[in-house]
């Protein structure tokens, strides 16, 4: 019967196949480990670390207004003019806060 592993030993394990510059084949062979666990395995545990590095950004909601965090710096400006008000927005600035913003200062 295969001996059960946790997930720290399968990731020694992978730390160990890394620093033997060995195929995987043989690294398998030396460690008497069935290749195709050892790649499912390190699949399974690459797509977990994936899954854990999450996409999201914190927002923050301050009076009815939610502020946005830009992931990348702007690459140009836009000119919104409203009667005597002239404001300068990064491009790329969420529709739903242009809607609100215009909707302050109508």
């Amino acid at each position: 019967m295969a001996k059960r592993r946790t997930n720290k030993e399968w990731q020694t394990l992978f730390e160990q196949y890394q620093s033997s510059h060995l195929s995987q084949r043989v690294f398998c062979e030396r460690n008497g480990l069935s290749l195709s666990t050892f790649y499912a395995k390190r699949q399974q545990l690459q797509t977990t670390e994936s899954a854990n590095i999450g996409g999201f950004v914190r927002a923050e909601v301050i009076e009815k207004t939610t502020r946005y965090q830009v992931a990348q710096a702007p690459v140009a400006n836009m000119t919104l003019s409203i009667n005597d008000v002239e404001l300068s927005i990064p491009q790329g600035t969420p529709v739903a806060y242009l809607a609100e913003l215009i909707g302050v200062l109508s």
